[in-house]
């Protein structure tokens, strides 16, 4: 039953189906188209296909026939003779469509490209619920086959015509009649003057633009807009005039084989293409037409290094670009990369004064860990402090003006951060009184003691007995009652409670429990005459007679106090074993009256 069940979901998820080659790879693809023909009629007869499914199979089978049909040709340059300049450059420009056409026969070859694969992943994962759309893919996969070895022959034709034509531009260079350097300078250096002066009165209309948008005056508003178009207009019709009169100077520094020339014109060329878009093919169609006409590997180093200047130039604009105004100074990409940069610095440089703190520490062995942390921590931020206010400095916001948003910071620091802001000010509080410090055994809660590791300006760690690390927010040492262990002196008294049998000789049990202690290796404090050990009398309980050891003891973070209890408990029981002494338990005398 588990093979049937399998056997059946196998099928049922899909079936490997071969692309057939037959639709685009035979030179008689027509007779097979015929057969196909054939076989979709069939299926309407024997109606073995939705009506749909075989619509579907006629129309992509007549798309399959006329592109199987069709012949691949490109618009050709027709002029065989060119003589002057202006021919020159429309052969140019001729050049230009073609590259042009060329690249965007690349991306629809690319394209192309993805749907085949698409299809074919179609057709040889074809499910069995597709099984009657295996022609269609089929037919859309040769003709995306068909259409693929078009475009390729187009491409191809595409760069040999543009060969063609540069060959006949370098063949008429010798012959061709171009107008002087001289009158072409003057015509360039006029039409710039004159870009200028409409940039000029651009930006003037613009301030008036926006000025007339803060009164809402929208009649004006509507007229400005309208002059602003009109000489802008203006402006890229001489840049385009431009470009003709620069290409016409290339055409004549290559006639003159003049490189040094051509180079520097070259990059004018490229200054102005970089604001009129459409004529960025003009530059590539000149390096080919130089690279064949001055064969030089100079030169075409040259070209190359001005593409990469160029690139770079696109850059700086994008960087140099104004996003925002604030304080009457333009705030761009560049100035906010700069600021960033400042309070990276800031923190290398932080980070390097922390090392230096702990570095020279060892010259001052008296120094503690605590000042080493409040020297190094404090100075850290400070130097972040006043690498963020250079970093707002270079972007040209007035520190006055700071006063406005640390206003509406502090509402949201009243609602949303008071927890955070109280937990900074307890450890900056911490670190100034040094009532916690780092190496201090600490008790806060019955749960938590431990000894501190560090202190930090949000929170304390504490590593408990149990070699567990605990982050404790600041504010607790400052709300809370601490019991700090090694605050002043890291000796304390031990109290060891413990009981014996009404009817025992109390000075025996002092005797002998003290005389053990002595004798013994455990740690407490032996040679200070005032933190001598000794036993109290402390109640009369109901079962037993209560006692109490006194010791004094070193509390560290190696030796802990509960560790300790217990090691003299343990002797305090094995010493009244040892002396036959009645440790008591609560037990109840029963009297009966006859």
């Amino acid at each position: 039953m588990r093979f049937i069940f399998i056997f059946s979901l196998l099928f049922s998820f899909g079936l490997s189906a071969p692309i057939d080659t037959k639709l685009f790879d035979t030179k008689e693809n027509i007779q097979y188209f015929e057969k196909i023909e054939q076989q979709i009629e069939n299926s309407l007869k024997k109606e073995e296909k939705p009506l749909k499914i075989i619509e579907d199979e006629r129309k992509y089978l007549k798309i399959l026939k006329e592109a199987n049909e069709k012949v691949v040709s490109i618009k050709e340059y027709k002029d065989t003779q060119i003589e002057t300049s202006t021919e020159a450059i429309e052969a140019m420009k001729f050049l230009v469509d073609l590259d042009k056409k060329e690249d965007e026969d690349k991306e629809l070859s690319f394209e192309v490209q993805e749907n085949l694969s698409y299809l074919k992943k179609r057709i040889e994962n074809i499910l069995e619920i597709e099984k009657n759309r295996l022609l269609i893919y089929q037919l859309q996969f040769a003709y995306n086959k068909i259409e693929k070895a078009n475009l390729d022959k187009k491409i191809s034709l595409y760069e040999k015509h543009k060969l063609e034509v540069l060959n006949r531009i370098d063949s008429s260079l010798n012959d061709l009649r171009i107008e002087k350097e001289s009158t072409l300078t003057t015509s360039i250096n006029k039409n710039s003057s004159e870009i200028d002066s409409f940039e000029e009165s651009i930006n003037s209309l613009k301030n008036s633009l926006q000025r007339e948008r803060l009164n809402d005056n929208t009649k004006t508003i509507l007229e400005l807009e309208k002059k602003i178009n009109l000489v802008d207009k203006k402006r890229e019709n001489l840049l385009i005039s431009n470009i003709y009169l620069s290409s016409k100077k290339l055409l004549l520094f290559l006639k003159e084989k003049n490189e040094e020339a051509y180079l520097k014109e070259y990059r004018f060329l490229n200054s102005i293409i970089l604001e009129i878009n459409e004529y960025k093919y003009l530059n590539e169609a000149f390096a080919q037409l130089a690279k064949k006409r001055l064969n030089n590997t100079k030169l075409a180093l040259a070209t190359s290094n001005i593409k990469i200047s160029t690139f770079f130039d696109s850059i700086k604009a994008f960087f140099d670009t104004s996003l925002v105004v604030f304080n009457e100074q333009a705030i761009t990409p560049l100035s906010l990369v700069k600021a960033l940069i400042l309070i990276i610095i800031g923190i290398v440089i932080g980070k390097i004064y922390k090392r230096w703190i702990f570095k020279i520490s060892s010259k001052w062995p008296n120094i503690s860990e605590m000042s080493l942390k409040i020297s190094s921590n404090v100075g850290f931020y400070l130097i972040i402090f006043i690498t963020f206010i250079i970093a707002l400095g270079s972007l040209g916001i007035d520190m006055s003006s700071i006063s406005l948003i640390a206003g509406a910071l502090s509402i949201g620091i009243g609602f949303g951060l008071q927890t955070v802001v109280s937990n900074f000010i307890s450890g900056i509080i911490l670190m100034f009184e040094r009532t916690i410090r780092i190496g201090d055994v600490i008790e806060i809660s019955d749960l938590l003691k431990g000894t501190v590791t560090d202190i930090r300006v949000r929170s304390t760690t504490v590593k408990t007995f149990d070699n567990i690390d605990i982050v404790v927010p600041n504010s607790s040492f400052i709300q809370n009652n601490v019991i700090n262990w090694t605050l002043e002196d890291k000796s304390r008294r031990l109290h060891v409670p413990f009981g014996v049998a009404y009817g025992t000789k109390i000075e025996k049990v002092k005797e002998v429990v003290l005389e053990e202690l002595l004798n013994s290796s455990l740690t407490f404090i032996r040679d200070d005459k005032d933190k001598q050990p000794e036993i109290r009398f402390e109640n009369m309980n109901n079962s037993s007679v209560d006692l109490e050891l006194l010791v004094w003891i070193k509390t560290n973070d190696r030796v802990t106090p509960n560790a300790l209890k217990s090691d003299f408990l343990l002797l305090i029981y094995n010493t009244l074993y040892k002396n036959n002494i009645e440790i008591p338990f609560p037990q109840l005398d029963l009297h009966i009256k006859r």
